[in-house]
């Protein structure tokens, strides 16, 4: 498959997302049907938007993609759970460490127990707003091929922005490399009217979790008209999306702060906060505000909002506004900035990865594991992906070495590589790593301190582009 053909890069396993994953990608995005079963990750640095999918149950409450696994809107009863595309606003995230130049795609898996605060139906302009929204609106569903039945493994929301089937989503949503996917995935758009429109890649930007893609249209088609400048806090707007086993319907709200820093090197940055209550299905969708005009694009929920720092000055009378039982959902902005422009002109830009995948639970402490692996606390390597940067440096994955004794009694032995540090700086968790990671450039050279067994090494690895390390094989 083309790798301009969207979730023709995929591979590695990962839940999603993340908003989320790979080294590093844990996306918590809106995508349902995530198990939160702890699927591998990629320490890739791909960013868990609207992931709903970044748990692995052991974290605390954080962000996750909006696209976390959902099932497809409207779908048969036999129809299997689907995965949404992105985790970012999903509250489930595996991480699949894919170290490569970001490090890996969000595909955490985090359980949690708090429940999603109901949906707010608009009302009066916003009603009108929402109306005028959804026509421009898009399920994105990933798909395998007949061998699969054509079924959807994956849903979330888009927009048309222009006339000629231009099309805004979060980047999770399409980003195949982190879904560990069991085929080759295709993207195709489904409109209010039921038509379908396959989807072709023009320009992404991981770290923003943002992308453009072409829909094949025969002619022109309703459009989202994107905000020149930033909604105002107290700002009514209203989201369009796909969760909840639902059609492109609406979740209203209002906005609570901007500039809203995750504090995860796997979600987008600057993020405006709201009230809306999103959920795995919904990442990529539009966020409009009463005239109309989209002013952000779902990516991420989080049931710790206090947690999260803004830049931002929030006005005093602001300050009490109560989030619903201790949640808010995030977007990313579209005022002010002429990233969309440049997608639009095919710009692309994606995380550096190590190259191998990561479980959650899978960061070594010599203080508690049961194990020796080493003496010092970091990352174990789960599986190095073939041909990647952890692969060409040497490094070596996760395996058991099984041994019968004379009375044959049978012992299980673990080995694994440990990453303790790069740079000289040391990595005792996973997200240390990635945040180091995503801080290098794609084809920066590093140096990774491992321990392998009592032996520490200093191995020389050049990151690489997550899409590239983890494309998808027909």
């Amino acid at each position: 498959m083309d790798e301009d053909e969207v979730g023709g890069v995929g591979g590695g396993d990962r839940e999603l997302a993340a908003p989320s994953g790979r080294e590093g990608r844990h996306e918590a995005s809106a995508e349902s049907g995530d198990d939160g079963s702890g699927e591998d990750a990629d320490v890739t640095g791909a960013a868990a938007f609207f992931d709903f999918g970044r748990a692995d149950g052991a974290e605390e409450a954080g962000p996750y993609a909006a696209d976390a696994v959902q099932t497809a809107g409207e779908p048969p009863a036999r129809r299997p759970t689907v995965r949404i595309l992105t985790l970012l606003l999903a509250a489930l995230l595996v991480v699949v460490a894919a170290l490569g130049g970001t490090l890996g795609r969000p595909a955490h898996v985090q359980r949690v127990g708090q429940t999603l605060p109901p949906v707010v139906e608009p009302s009066g302009q916003l009603a009108t707003a929402f109306r005028s929204a959804r026509a421009a609106s898009l399920r994105i569903e990933a798909r395998c091929g007949p061998r699969y039945g054509n079924e959807p493994i994956g849903i979330g929301t888009g927009f048309f922005i222009r006339a000629d089937g231009l099309v805004l989503t979060a980047y999770h949503v399409v980003d195949a490399t982190g879904q560990g996917a069991p085929c080759p995935v295709r993207y195709v758009a489904v409109g209010p009217e039921r038509l379908e429109y396959p989807l072709s890649m023009v320009g992404f930007d991981a770290y923003h979790d943002l992308a453009v893609l072409q829909a094949t249209v025969r002619r022109a088609v309703p459009t989202v008209p994107l905000a020149a400048q930033l909604p105002r806090p107290g700002t009514r707007v209203v989201a369009v999306g796909n969760s909840r086993n639902e059609f492109l319907q609406a979740r209203a709200g209002e906005v609570t702060r901007l500039g809203v820093h995750a504090g995860r090197p796997d979600f987008a940055d600057n993020t405006i906060e709201l009230t809306t209550s999103l959920a795995p299905g919904d990442s990529g969708g539009p966020v409009v505000d009463a005239s109309g005009r989209a002013v952000g694009v779902v990516s991420y929920i989080s049931f710790d909002p206090g947690a999260m720092t803004s830049s931002q000055y929030v006005p005093p009378f602001l300050r009490g506004v109560q989030l619903p039982q201790g949640y808010a959902s995030y977007a990313v902005p579209l005022g002010g900035s002429d990233l969309v422009a440049k997608l639009e002109a095919g710009e692309r830009r994606d995380v550096p990865v190590v190259g191998f995948t990561w479980r959650p639970g899978f960061d070594y402490d010599p203080r508690t594991s049961d194990t020796y692996l080493g003496s010092r606390p970091g990352v174990i390597v789960w599986q190095v992906q073939p041909g990647g940067p952890a692969d060409e440096a040497g490094l070596r994955g996760y395996a058991e070495e099984r041994s019968v004794a004379r009375d044959g009694q049978v012992t299980t032995r673990p080995r694994a590589d440990v990453i303790t540090a790069l740079d000289g700086v040391p990595t005792p968790t996973f997200y240390d790593l990635l945040a180091l990671v995503r801080r290098k450039s794609i084809g920066q050279t590093v140096t990774l301190t491992v321990e392998r067994g009592n032996a520490t090494l200093r191995v020389p690895l050049r990151l690489g582009a997550e899409r590239s390390v983890f494309r998808q094989r027909p």
